[in-house]
């Protein structure tokens, strides 16, 4: 009898597919030699699974280059706007971002990584180096380590093992005795803060939020220029922001249908 544990389970046709799409979400857009190259596969396999995306509109051809097309935003659209945690989040990031007049966002936790799900007010143009849908190693920023923070530490303990805590900037956390200090600080005070840990010179300012009919854990953050928030702002008047914001979401998600 075939065994069909482990690597036996994985569809290789699926796996170069869906490396092909990443690496153009990777680069905006890339040409059938170049996604050959990077996914160590020949151009003709790469040229059909291309043209299989594009038939059903995952990819755009332009002019021998391909990008991803909208049919992803449709099924990403689709699965936040399902999602009742995500639902109730919109109006809260909305409220804090008027109040703060600051980047605010809300942010999902995706096993081992965070997921940017809502951004407004984007003064200060970080939606380039923080679009939404963006994906990173969960211990890289405020809202990552405000979500770890309530997590059991068994989960956390797995999730440092797999990712290694892999540095993004010098400021980034990759010590686990320190980011595990840092997660009791964050437990006691309900609040996490980061300071160019995963962009450089950016400050941002979380506090994390739980839906009571899932086990899902986000996080609502203020994001800014570390030299347009003071230390001193930061751990009072936007502490008390994100901490008023995600109590009151996690009231509204006990009342929703």
């Amino acid at each position: 009898m075939t065994d069909n544990t482990g690597a036996s389970e994985f569809v290789k046709s699926d796996q170069t597919m869906f490396s092909i799409i990443e690496c153009i979400h990777q680069h905006d857009e890339m040409g059938v030699t170049e996604l050959a190259e990077a996914v160590d596969f020949s151009k003709s396999a790469v040229h059909k699974h291309l043209k299989t995306l594009e038939e059903h509109g995952y990819v755009v051809n332009n002019g021998g280059r391909y990008q991803l097309g909208l049919k992803l935003l449709t099924l990403g659209g689709h699965i936040r706007d399902r999602n009742s945690f995500c639902r109730c989040a919109r109006s809260t990031v909305e409220d804090l971002a008027e109040e703060s007049n600051q980047m605010a966002s809300f942010i999902l936790r995706d096993r081992t990584h965070g997921v940017f799900v809502f951004i407004e007010n984007d003064r200060y143009g970080l939606r380039k180096p923080v679009p939404l849908g963006n994906r990173y190693v969960i211990h890289q920023n405020a809202a990552g380590k405000a979500i770890l923070a309530e997590l059991p530490d068994e989960t956390v303990q797995e999730i440092i093992e797999e990712t290694q805590l892999p540095r993004e900037t010098d400021n980034t956390v990759t010590d686990a005795t320190e980011l595990w200090n840092e997660l009791e600080e964050i437990r006691d005070q309900r609040y996490a803060t980061s300071t160019g840990e995963r962009i450089e010179d950016i400050q941002s300012i979380a506090a994390a939020v739980k839906s009571p009919d899932t086990d899902q854990i986000g996080a609502i953050s203020i994001t800014g220029p570390a030299d347009h928030l003071s230390q001193d702002t930061v751990h009072t008047e936007c502490a008390e922001l994100v901490r008023e914001a995600a109590n009151e979401l996690e009231l509204r998600m006990r009342y929703v249908e």
